[in-house]
């Protein structure tokens, strides 16, 4: 039994580690924040690999951890990528959302409005429902900015030389 619980750690563990290397390669290549990506597949799916959201009042879905909207098919098939990709590989997922904000970052430059654009394309008739979600992504990511900078600090405290038990001289 501890066998098996130990395997399923190892494998939940694994999973997580990969798609988190899928955020900070795809961060890397395209020049964007790992983190920000991180928020926008927090808001967008809770970081569910798979979701699909077929209910768009525009009769569009939305597939992967990162939604990319199907507006973006046409596109990504000219890198072989397609909806089921989108759906069963967590890297080619995140790799097209990076591609979507890159684009909207060199389109309508490096702002919040263009993070929003991420959700809402850049109608301006979406402005405030660009403005809320671009505020929701900033919340999210500035709470895994902290995260990290805690997690750093933690990590940087070095290791007692003794431990507290018997015979240590504290």
């Amino acid at each position: 039994m501890k066998y098996v619980a130990a395997l399923t750690l190892c494998a939940v563990f694994s999973a997580q580690a990969g798609s988190e290397m899928c955020f900070t390669r795809a961060g890397h290549d395209y020049g964007i924040d790992p983190l920000l990506l991180t928020a926008i597949s927090i808001k967008e799916s809770r970081l569910k690999m798979n979701a699909v959201n077929g209910a768009n009042s525009n009769k569009t879905e939305d597939v992967c951890g990162m939604q990319v909207n199907s507006s973006h098919y046409a596109a990504l098939q000219k890198f072989n990528i397609t909806r089921d990709r989108l759906l069963h590989d967590p890297c080619i997922c995140v790799y097209s959302g990076a591609w979507v904000l890159a684009h909207n970052f060199r389109s309508y430059g490096k702002n919040w409005d263009s993070v929003g654009m991420y959700n809402t394309g850049p109608s301006p008739k979406l402005i405030k429902q660009r403005r809320a979600y671009a505020g929701d992504i900033k919340n999210i990511y500035r709470i895994l900015l902290a995260r990290e900078m805690v997690s750093a600090k933690h990590s940087a405290v070095p290791a007692p030389l003794f431990s507290s038990g018997k015979g240590s001289p504290r």
